[in-house]
């Protein structure tokens, strides 16, 4: 029996779809996508950078306020929670700069090829507000918010200001110190002054004139003795005892033996009449009667000479014509002096001027409307832990 022949069929070439070749790229779109990306992981990198700034305050928080813990665990647990978030923040922003490397390189190449081609690449403008620690740089650069002729008037305004601040800040003045001992006629004469602008106070010598007694009365009820040095003494200081039944008067005693200028009796003198108002007298600089549980009172005493740059009012601006001095229509025909011819006045605190340290403006001979210098002398109070 012959065999059964079969037939195969053979499968042909399969038949190929036919393909639409591709539209080309659009240079311009690639671009763009590419600059968006940047951007975007510009971005990224900004506020990561923002984060890690705030990062090592954020770390030590617990630390600086580890009483608001109830036990040490968990001031340490939340310290480590902090520093551990840190660490991560700090890696992955290492690893964002890692993976946009190719952006920083695509900046440096344009910025080759324009300079190769003699352009410049604009600084991109940000409606965003500037970081703080960006406004030097922004403001420093070509294009700054603000142009140089600006930038100069502003600074030439606060210059301006500046030297106006200057001349009328008030500068503290060297208070002249007595290096040799004062002579009785010296003495004498501070003495009787004294007694004439502090008549409250009973002032007398002992010991043949060897110890001045100085009482201020009640309810300060403190008695100063101060013993006068010889002429042949050694030191011109003038040594204060005072009873200290109190640690008020033990405060009052230490302020006036560490006193400076101590060989002068005008400033001791002056020194104790201060402390007439010592129960009434606030610190200069706290604003306060009292510190502490203990009867802390501003004790500490310091003369203080100033001097300030005033601007003197001229004759036309006061008014100053003919009707300065006016007649007087009762008869006598006495001249009634004006406004003009009052000389002016200092207002100071505690003691006056001298004779010998008289303002500048009552210089008859300086011209209307300069400046001339206003001197001031004047005592300032505080407490033991306020003069620091």
């Amino acid at each position: 029996m012959a065999p059964e022949i079969k037939s195969v069929i053979k499968p042909g070439p399969k038949a190929e779809p036919a393909s639409t070749p591709a539209p080309p790229e659009d240079p311009s779109q690639t671009e763009e996508t590419t600059l968006v990306s940047a951007l975007s992981l510009l971005h990224q990198m900004h506020q990561k950078l923002a984060l890690l700034r705030e990062s090592i305050p954020h770390m030590v928080q617990p630390i600086m306020k580890a009483s608001t813990y109830p036990t040490p665990e968990k001031l340490f647990d939340e310290f480590s929670k902090r520093t551990l978030k840190a660490s991560e923040d700090l890696v992955e922003f290492s690893s964002l700069v890692s993976d946009g490397k190719w952006v920083f390189d695509k900046a440096a190449s344009s910025r080759r090829d324009t300079a190769a081609e003699g352009g410049k690449v604009p600084r991109w403008k940000s409606s965003a507000p500037v970081p703080h620690y960006l406004k030097e740089i922004v403001e420093g650069t070509d294009g700054g918010v603000r142009d140089k002729e600006a930038k100069r008037k502003e600074e030439e305004e606060k210059e301006r200001k500046r030297l106006e601040a200057e001349r009328d800040k008030e500068r503290e003045l060297e208070i002249v110190e007595v290096k040799e001992v004062e002579s009785e006629d010296i003495r004498r004469a501070i003495i009787e002054e004294f007694k004439r602008e502090h008549s409250d106070l009973e002032v007398t010598f002992e010991e043949d004139g060897r110890v001045l007694k100085v009482a201020i009365p009640k309810p300060v009820n403190l008695a100063f003795s101060i013993e006068i040095p010889q002429a042949t003494a050694e030191s011109n200081r003038y040594i204060v005892t005072l009873p200290t039944t109190s640690y008020l008067h033990v405060l009052i005693l230490r302020s006036i033996t560490t006193r400076p200028n101590a060989g002068s009796l005008k400033y001791l003198l002056d020194m104790i009449a201060t402390y007439k108002t010592i129960y009434k007298t606030k610190c200069n600089k706290c604003n306060k009667l009292t510190q502490g549980p203990k009867a802390d009172l501003p004790v500490v005493r310091r003369l203080k000479r100033t001097a300030k740059l005033v601007q003197k009012e001229s004759k036309e601006d006061s008014g100053g014509n003919q009707e300065g001095d006016k007649m007087d229509t009762t008869g006598d025909n006495k001249p009634v002096k004006g406004t003009n011819d009052a000389k002016t006045k200092i207002k100071k605190e505690g003691k006056g001027i001298s004779e010998n340290q008289k303002p500048k403006e009552e210089n008859d001979g300086a011209d209307d409307g300069a400046e001339v210098e206003l001197v001031q002398e004047f005592w300032v109070t505080y407490h033991e832990g306020c003069t620091a």
